[in-house]
């Protein structure tokens, strides 16, 4: 029995280093950088604050706050990818078996015939004395946040020349016309190992805990260039350029971290029971172990009430959790992070004495999150061969306060190898374009031993 913890530990290990092998960036190789972050979450911060430089052609070029706006631009970013990076779905910490003592005969017998769900939890508990040792491993390749692609240029600002003359606007001389505009891109991967032991204190008390080992690795890259909306061909060298002679400049930073994750604790009471069917409570604390500085962690305690209600029909079994999460303390950069409820529904169905089939539809609220968008500001100018004034649009990105939907499919099954030895193998779909997104099926893929 001592050997299994250490061979689920190997495996982690294994699974996290050897997975990041295979990933390849996509970005661009950068014109210029900045020195390597300190930490994780500073490469974003510490890509984006930067003033931006153009050479010196005899006319003064002045762009507003363009070194404000991108560190602005870049903590919000930051922020917006840290709260929902670590509040990846955790898939149900529950052994495979569950049993309850017979008095009648004197032993433990099975509950159900089932191998349990996936990402949720039923009411039956694993019995008295009972033990159970998991190790779960799932891949997050991200390709969007809120609706914005991370690889495709749609994270996009823009800074207007300085008002020379104060008029308010950007039409009174033909250099107030130029803008610049700066898209970032990223590759931005998490890998996540969960070994899970899973104790019945009693025939209606469980106990959990589950010791997340994540790697996260992101690649970032920031692109300016010189829009010459009112300039174009009106002197040579033109007035607006790049410090290198060229109208566009690329910087870029990587980074990876591996750690400890934040901790699970759980603790499930099953409080009512009856002839195939039973309702549960079930309090969890996600415990600030990982290193927020690193993008492991969330820097906070999360607290989960949940209601845990599931019932069987032979071999069909529907189930349901409702639940409520809050967090006590603030995360990286002093972020209040946000209120979240949960409801999932599925089924299990032992389709074969060894083999399991299982769905779960989960969804998630988080209330009062970081959302970004980017929206098209109305842009004025003036062309230095043309007297009439014309109309453009130029990217704007903001964030706001608003509730985020996060709604996954997940399918899968789990196999009896041998004696009480089960494997599984989930996907996970995304439903909703809310929040962080991979776009793909997510592969999990785990081991139980109970005993």
């Amino acid at each position: 029995m001592s050997r299994i913890p250490s061979e689920g530990a190997a495996l982690a290990l294994w699974l996290l280093v050897a997975a990041p092998l295979a990933a390849q960036s996509s970005l661009p190789a950068p014109a210029s950088g900045p020195a390597g972050p300190t930490s994780l979450s500073q490469l974003i911060p510490g890509l984006f604050d930067r003033t931006i430089v153009l050479a010196a052609t005899g006319h003064e070029a002045h762009f507003i706050g363009s070194g404000e706006a991108l560190r602005e631009a870049g903590l919000q970013l930051n922020g917006s990818i840290l709260t929902q990076l670590t509040a990846y779905p955790v898939s149900s910490s529950a052994g495979g078996f569950t049993y309850e003592f017979d008095p009648a005969l004197g032993v433990m017998r099975r509950t159900s015939e089932s191998f349990g769900p996936l990402f949720a939890e039923r009411a039956e508990t694993i019995g008295k004395g009972k033990w159970n040792f998991g190790i779960k491993y799932e891949r997050f390749d991200y390709d969007a946040i809120d609706g914005l692609d991370l690889d495709d240029g749609d994270i996009a600002l823009s800074f207007t020349h300085l008002d020379t003359n104060n008029d308010g606007t950007t039409v009174a001389t033909v250099y107030e016309g130029d803008v610049i505009v700066a898209d970032a891109r990223f590759d931005l991967s998490s890998d996540i190992a969960v070994m899970s032991a899973h104790v019945g204190l009693s025939d209606r008390l469980d106990l959990t805990v589950a010791l997340p080992v994540v790697r996260v690795e992101l690649d970032a890259a920031l692109s300016t260039r010189v829009v010459r909306h009112a300039t174009e061909g009106f002197e040579s060298p033109p007035a607006h350029l790049f410090a290198d002679g060229t109208d566009s400049a690329t910087f870029l930073a990587s980074g990876s971290a591996s750690g400890i994750g934040d901790v699970l604790l759980r603790g499930k009471w099953n409080f009512l029971r009856a002839e195939g069917r039973g309702l549960a409570a079930a309090l969890d604390l996600r415990l600030p172990t990982g290193d927020e500085e690193e993008l492991l962690g969330s820097g906070a305690t999360q607290t989960r009430l949940s209601l845990i209600g599931s019932s069987s029909f032979g071999a069909f079994a529907p189930h349901f959790n409702a639940g409520y999460a809050v967090y006590s303390g603030e995360g990286l950069q002093d972020q209040e992070l946000p209120d979240e409820a949960s409801f999932t529904v599925g089924f299990d169905w032992a389709a074969h004495p060894r083999v399991t089939l299982a769905g779960d539809l989960l969804w998630r609220t988080l209330f009062d999150a970081n959302v970004m968008s980017v929206r098209d500001e109305r842009h004025l100018y003036r062309r230095w061969d043309q007297t009439e004034i014309s109309t453009t649009t130029r990217p704007e990105l903001e964030t706001t306060l608003d509730d985020l939907n996060l709604i996954t499919a997940a399918v899968g099954c789990k196999v009896n190898l041998w004696g009480q030895l089960l494997a599984s193998v989930n996907l996970l779909y995304s439903l909703s374009d809310d929040g962080l997104q991979d776009d793909a099926w997510v592969p999990l893929i785990g081991l139980d031993y109970s005993f």
